[in-house]
């Protein structure tokens, strides 16, 4: 019999849970996009193209959901800068490492839409997704170290 998880009991609790949820989403669109782009090109370049195609889709969309909008409620972010202000700076340069990132893929899309007068070179095409991807890996590891810092903070200050 499986253990129930403990209710939410600090103040990050439960934005932290989106957030895991979130960083699923998108490490999982991250992982069907690695590897789509390891699988074969030659001769099988039309079935290379749409696996990759929706693999960068599904990854676009992870992290555009991501991107602070006005709609959505306060998130972790957002607490971790109303509690800790010293934070802002770290805070804003993940949003925006964040939207650089949406937008690189977003060109990259383009770039791989079939047109028959364009040569797609898959090796390019892997080159330049694999930069996209380590600086997604690097993005989601200064956010979790600053998550983690900024928690620890403030359970020291209770």
């Amino acid at each position: 019999m499986k253990a129930e998880p403990p209710a939410p009991s600090g103040p990050f609790e439960a934005l932290a849970a989106d957030v895991r949820a979130q960083r699923q989403a998108a490490l999982h669109a991250l992982h069907v996009l690695e590897y789509a782009l390891a699988a074969p090109a030659p001769r099988r370049h039309r079935t290379w193209l749409h696996r990759v195609t929706a693999a960068i889709d599904a990854l676009h969309t992870a992290l555009h959901t991501q991107l602070p909008n006005a709609v959505d409620p306060i998130s972790l972010l957002d607490e971790i800068a109303l509690a800790n202000p010293e934070c802002i700076p770290q805070i804003h340069c993940l949003q925006q490492e964040l939207l650089d990132l949406t937008i690189a893929l977003a060109s990259l899309r383009e770039q791989v839409e079939p047109d028959p007068m364009l040569e797609i070179d898959p090796a390019e095409i892997r080159d330049q997704l694999g930069a996209v991807t380590t600086r997604f890996r690097q993005h989601q590891a200064r956010e979790a170290d600053l998550v983690y810092e900024a928690i620890g903070r403030c359970i020291d200050e209770q």
